[in-house]
């Protein structure tokens, strides 16, 4: 491949990637040189990867400050939402595949309640919604007494309450084709930007303990800007630069070293040399987030740091009818709710009183306990009407 298509093929690669919302910066420039792979020498596919990776990635927190307040995303996240509780399994992003789809699809349906049936889209339709063009929907009965064509209405009529366009015959052989434009805001971590990814001071990486993540070869500036701040809080990171060696881990709002210095988690690059500025500033509102998207979607089980607009989107995209959970630990207190067979169950512990405080609430009301919780730093479960005690 000639230099220039090199270039023109590796930047229309990262621009879906950054578009299709699910991977960091770092994933990207991975996935860029793993795409790229047999043209050129691996250090200068890395090199050729982390230019461009991180200019679409600017790019599109230029594009998105400019979007309006609910993008066509959001309206297929909330049709999805509204399908899953009515009893389709509603999945975005899932599987790699069609057939993959279609085999998985039933694993996400919950113990208590059936389902009737489902809907999804997979990770290559993904892709192609992400680079400009429409988005094509799976559906099928789990339930004999209905057909797919039923099923195929709901979706349709869900997508219509939520103000997209839809084009089907209403034929069950057919997917289901949504027309939309693509817009997946990036927040806290997936929109991390290194200020310099110039790989002259490249340092190896572990974390411990060991998940098997695979990470490119990344220079100082940016570990401390793409992973150091977002540090679950089980784990620590091992930090090699050829001339030295530091083992960093995260508490709070603080990165502290292994021979005892501190910084704020924004600041990684001073335990990566020797100085040592004095003391490291709160951080007002820092919110420490889990979550299980059950049984098979994405889950963090250690605390990682989030602000409020991800936290709100994550919760939004919870499975409705699979016990999925989320929890937000604050200096003020804890925001936790799991979704029970199409109920969400929004709650506060309080070790003092051995008991939690809580009530199935709206999603509205969970929004608003999470946002007080960010922005006036208290815990205001209690003031729900009709929220209940539950001692321990």
């Amino acid at each position: 491949m000639q230099p220039d298509d090199l270039r023109q093929s590796a930047t229309e690669y990262a621009r879906g990637a950054v578009a299709r919302g699910i991977m960091t910066c770092g994933m990207i420039v991975s996935g860029t040189a793993e795409y790229l792979h047999g043209e050129g020498e691996p250090a200068e596919l890395y090199a050729l990867a982390w230019e461009i990776v991180p200019r679409e990635l600017a790019a599109h927190l230029d594009a998105q400050a400019g979007w309006p307040a609910r993008t066509d995303s959001d309206r297929l996240t909330d049709a999805f939402r509204a399908l899953d509780l009515a009893g389709i399994v509603a999945r975005e992003d899932f599987a790699c595949c069609q057939s993959c789809g279609n085999s998985e699809i039933g694993g996400e349906v919950g113990n208590v309640q059936p389902a009737r049936g489902y809907v999804f889209y997979h990770g290559q339709d993904a892709e192609r919604a992400a680079q400009g063009g429409t988005l094509w929907l799976a559906y099928g009965s789990f339930d004999k007494r209905i057909g797919a064509a039923q099923v195929g209405e709901e979706v349709v009529a869900a997508l219509r309450v939520e103000g997209l366009e839809v084009d089907w015959t209403g034929d069950a052989a057919q997917r289901i084709q949504v027309r939309l434009s693509w817009a997946k805001r990036r927040y806290g971590r997936m929109a991390a930007v290194p200020v310099s990814a110039d790989l002259s001071r490249t340092v190896k990486v572990q974390f411990v303990p060991d998940r098997h993540l695979v990470f490119p070869p990344m220079s100082v500036g940016a570990l401390a800007a793409l992973e150091l701040p977002w540090l679950p809080d089980d784990t620590s990171v091992r930090v090699d630069d050829g001339q030295r060696t530091v083992t960093i881990r995260r508490e709070r709002h603080r990165l502290i070293s292994d021979d005892g210095r501190e910084a704020s988690r924004f600041e990684g690059l001073r335990l990566l040399g020797t100085e040592d500025d004095g003391g490291v500033p709160g951080e007002t509102g820092l919110i420490e987030v889990t979550y299980q998207c059950m049984p098979t979607g994405p889950q963090q089980v250690a605390g990682r740091p989030m602000i409020l607009p991800e936290i709100l989107a994550l919760m939004r995209r919870l499975p409705t009818r699979t016990n999925s959970w989320l929890a937000a630990e604050h200096d003020a207190g804890i925001v936790q709710m799991r979704w029970e067979n199409g109920r969400l169950w929004l709650e506060s512990p309080f070790v003092a009183e051995s008991a939690s405080v809580g009530k199935y609430a709206s999603l509205d009301e969970a929004e608003r306990m999470l946002k007080i919780l960010a922005t006036e730093n208290r815990n205001a479960i209690r003031d729900l009407d009709g929220v209940i005690t539950k001692p321990w």
